[in-house]
């Protein structure tokens, strides 16, 4: 069987009988914004762009096929590959293949009806579905193809290709974060791409040159050349730049200039950052830089990391891919050096670790209010069943109050809504009235007002306003300044229930009311035991450093 796909008669106009797919029903680029977005892998970016860099100063011949077998493994995608369109411009060639349709390497499609001039024609990438539907020669690229992702990329503003990627079954779904990859791979294809056709009119220029008698002539030739090659360095979207063997900087494209936020002089030595850290935050001199060891030892240096100050005093992470370049020889004649900019990858990981330091600290806090729980409501209680009962409310008390903080990332919450959780089987009813002010209020007073609440909503279920149908219960609050620092100020009032005394023993419940506010959160509590009804005012400071 062959392994190109024939399309000879695909560019012809179909007749209406084939009843092809219109080219909307194959669509589906809109998935990708609806789908989840994977997180940024920036590592694995990062790498997949040195290694390309790698492939471009050592073996451009085959910086294509080694672009889509980047492709292949950076989207674990089925296959990947590069359409480009030929010199006639009527047809596309899979100039390169990787994975599952690598058999079809040197086919292609038609300029005029194929998924690469669609991608052309309409200016964007696009997300295919089953394109074997509207172009029946594609039924011939097996094993087909579940969807297409396809970017196309352009030469001084002209699109010249596509690069795509397929999945050739319902394990994966391409979505937004690969749409941003591989438009960024994209860019990179237009410098390889410009690379191999200037390897083509080098060697075209060396032929040349072998018969020309004009030294002149030679000369204009090659700087012409030189010149397509700084050209090609400026596409890049990395910051890269060159070095003599000693060190001294040739050249640098305007991305380098932008990271390193300054424009270095030519001939400076090893870098074109201003100043130089370790991870660490001690000062990295410039003649012990990454760069400087590739170019002393003779050898690529990888894995290293470092920061850049500015001349403005910003700093930007980075790792370096310092690399020796040789004549043919094997004579050392300089380097070139990729600066990958990984401040953002590093800023999540700062991210991540506090995440993970504050959930540690919620989960001591919560375990130790848990065993505090459990251990104040055994020595009030001698039934199992009511301490089940009561450490069961208490939990729950203390989760809805978590849960209204999860929602806001433990950053504050709403007075009123935390009240609304923990009365909400009251309010139902009517029974209770809420009345006050929008205030927020931190995570630590929060969840004593969550339990403080729950405690006065047990107790008056059991015994006060709520243990009767006619019973009611206000709730007030506002926020009254008090000197230079303002506090919350709430009232508990129950009134139509069952008289009211006083108990002669205070349980957990009231001594958290009391003693818990007071000792926690420096508040006061006043409790009244008054005939017609229980009355409770709390004072709680508004602001308070969370531990």
């Amino acid at each position: 069987m062959a392994a190109r796909i024939d399309t000879t008669e695909a560019s012809a106009t179909p007749s209406p009988q084939q009843a092809l797919a219109p080219l909307e029903e194959i669509l589906c680029t809109e998935e990708l914004w609806r789908r989840p977005r994977r997180p940024p892998d920036y590592e694995t970016e990062n790498r997949a762009l040195a290694k390309l860099v790698d492939a471009l100063a050592q073996a451009p011949r085959t910086i294509l096929q080694t672009l889509a077998d980047t492709l292949l493994e950076v989207f674990k995608a089925d296959s990947a590959g590069m359409s480009l369109l030929t010199s006639e411009g009527r047809d596309f060639q899979w100039t390169a293949v990787a994975g599952a349709w690598s058999p079809h390497l040197g086919g292609g499609t038609p300029r005029d009806f194929g998924p690469c001039g669609d991608v052309l024609d309409c200016g964007r990438p696009l997300l295919f579905k089953h394109w074997e539907r509207r172009y029946p020669y594609l039924s011939e690229a097996t094993p087909l193809a579940e969807e297409g992702l396809l970017v196309p990329f352009y030469v001084a503003g002209k699109a010249v290709g596509t690069i795509w990627t397929i999945a050739h079954g319902e394990r994966r779904k391409f979505d937004a974060e690969d749409l941003r990859q591989l438009e960024s791979m994209a860019r990179f294809a237009s410098a390889a791409y410009q690379s191999v056709q200037l390897l083509n009119e080098q060697e075209a220029s060396r032929a040349a040159l072998e018969s020309m008698e004009a030294a002149a002539r030679s000369n204009r030739l090659l700087s012409e050349s030189e010149h397509r090659f700084r050209q090609l360095l400026q596409a890049l979207p990395a910051a890269v730049y060159t070095t003599d063997a000693e060190g001294r900087i040739t050249f640098y494209n305007e991305a380098a200039a932008e990271f390193a936020g300054r424009r270095p002089k030519l001939r400076e030595l090893w870098c074109v950052t201003w100043r130089l850290f370790n991870p660490d935050g001690s000062r990295l001199p410039h003649d012990e830089c990454p760069m400087a060891i590739a170019l002393k030892e003779n050898r690529a240096v990888r894995g290293a990391e470092a920061i850049a100050e500015r001349p403005d005093g910003s700093r930007r992470w980075f790792a370096p891919y310092p690399t020796p370049l040789h004549d043919s020889s094997g004579k050392l004649t300089g380097a070139i050096n990729m600066l990958v900019d990984i401040t953002e990858r590093k800023e999540a990981e700062r991210q991540q670790k506090l995440l993970i330091d504050e959930l540690n600290h919620r989960v001591k806090n919560t375990l130790a209010t848990v065993q505090s729980l459990v251990v104040q409501t055994a020595r009030g209680t001698n039934d199992i069943e009511d301490f089940r009962k009561a450490v069961e409310g208490r939990i729950l008390a203390l989760s809805r109050a978590h849960n209204l903080l999860s929602q806001h990332r433990w950053a504050d919450a709403e007075l009123t809504q935390l009240l609304h959780s923990g009365l909400e089987p009251y309010l139902a009813k009517g029974n209770v009235v809420l009345s006050g002010e929008h205030i927020r209020i931190s995570p630590q007073v929060a969840l004593m007002v969550s339990m403080a609440i729950h405690e006065l909503a047990t107790n008056a279920a059991k015994y006060g306003a709520l243990s009767s149908a006619a019973g009611r219960i206000n709730v007030s609050w506002a926020a009254r300044a008090n000197g230079a620092s303002p506090r919350l100020w709430l009232r508990w009032l129950e009134e139509n229930g069952p008289p009211v005394a006083e108990p002669t023993h205070q349980g957990f419940g009231m001594r958290l009311i009391k003693r818990g506010i007071q000792a926690e959160l420096g508040g006061q509590t006043r409790v009244e035991f008054a005939p017609a009804g229980l009355r409770c005012e709390i004072e709680i400071p508004l602001q308070h450093d969370e531990e």
